[in-house]
């Protein structure tokens, strides 16, 4: 096990720990144009006999570093944040906990690409012993992460030191039902089908409400989304088929027009949308696995088939359907996800416990003043 040196505090904290400045390393991470932070040190050790559990514990009793980390002047409500804790199962690397604007779920395609591209740059898993570039000069380094939802398999390619593409294999994605009605006030009778991966996702054509899937037009489609999901979410009783009861849909993925390539590739619009009101600059990895799932179920797709997912602001994931699996008694398929993560930062974050703007989050706790993660070496 291998600790890092304690962080600098810029304000002189005395021997006997009574300074209130705390320090949060992260990476910020873009995929697909939207920043995901992944937090490297400064927070106390989570319990939790599993990277679930610690999820659960955060979710329950230390919500306050998901508050102060997507929310003005630290972050924003666009932003995501993953929390690397010590791996619970011997098979991974490293685990994290993901945390976004409508909580905590247990997957996260673009989470994991983050999360995996920021933990191979920062030297944090040792490369394999032998490695080697292929004819192409490119390094293919496997990750194995532990996320709430289990293990995540992960395939860094790397050029000069530098990931310039991550694979993800998803979460199974499975079709909960389709050709749903909901009647939302100022639309009138909305159909959509709901999708489970990672997280429940309404899928709504878009054009049936005459949306255009632009960013200039993300106000409409931000505050349209929140309208279905207030009445979606209203009374809503579905549960997993093993999981059980993980609350109302945190999710909306407006379907745009699609069109198949030469290559065979399906090339479709779309906008995800999280709850309440964002709208994110990617087309986000579960979004992607959530309408290759809804393309299965409708026998429009089948192993093999590759989606090329394009958000309002004309980022790309590229997603694949490479087997298929059940969950309970439920057909469900698996998929991969690829992007290129782009490193933006690597910072240290102070807070002063004793600042009005953070009073609210109950941080003492959480935050500790030295080095708290312990890796694998």
């Amino acid at each position: 096990m291998v600790d890092k040196p304690a962080p600098t505090n810029p304000a002189g904290a005395n021997p006997a720990g009574t300074s209130r400045l705390r320090e949060i390393e992260v990476i910020d991470v873009s995929v697909g144009g939207d920043v995901h932070r992944v937090v490297l040190d400064g927070v106390l050790p989570v319990p939790g006999a599993s990277v679930h559990d610690q999820m659960r514990h955060l979710e329950k009793k230390a919500d306050g570093l998901r508050r102060l980390l997507i929310s003005e002047p630290y972050g924003a409500a666009h932003m995501c944040v993953d929390l690397l804790v010590p791996a619970k199962r011997s098979d991974c690397s490293l685990g994290f906990v993901i945390m976004e604007v409508m909580g905590y779920p247990v997957y996260s395609g673009s989470n994991s690409l983050a999360t995996g591209a920021a933990v191979v740059e920062a030297g944090l898993i040792p490369p394999p012993e032998g490695e080697r570039p292929d004819a192409d000069g490119v390094i293919r380094r496997p990750v194995r992460l532990e996320a709430p939802g289990g293990p995540v398999d992960l395939t860094a390619e790397i050029v000069d030191g530098r990931v310039r593409r991550m694979r993800t294999g998803g979460d199974d994605a499975f079709a909960v039902a389709l050709d749903r009605h909901v009647q939302v006030p100022g639309l009138g009778e909305i159909s959509y089908d709901l999708m489970y991966t990672g997280g429940f996702y309404v899928l709504v054509d878009a054009q049936d409400l005459g949306l255009e899937l632009t960013w200039a037009n993300e106000p409409t489609l931000s505050d349209t989304a929140f309208r279905i999901m207030e009445a979606v979410r209203d009374g809503f009783t579905d549960v997993h088929p093993t999981l059980g009861d993980l609350g109302p849909p945190p999710f909306l993925h407006f379907m745009g027009p699609s069109e198949t390539r030469d290559d065979g590739v399906i090339a479709a619009r779309c906008a995800a949308y999280g709850h309440p009101r964002v709208i994110w600059r990617c087309p986000t990895g579960t979004g992607t696995s959530a309408r290759l799932a809804r393309l299965y179920a409708r026998r429009e797709a089948e192993v093999g088939t590759r989606l090329a997912s394009i958000a309002p602001t004309g980022n790309v994931f590229d997603g694949t359907i490479t087997g298929t699996s059940k969950v309970g008694n439920t057909p469900a398929i698996r998929t991969e996800i690829a992007a290129r993560p782009s490193i933006l930062a690597r910072l240290r974050v102070q807070v002063d416990l004793d600042d009005p703007l953070v009073a609210d989050y109950r941080l003492d706790d959480i935050l500790g003043a030295g080095p708290q993660l312990t890796r694998r070496s």
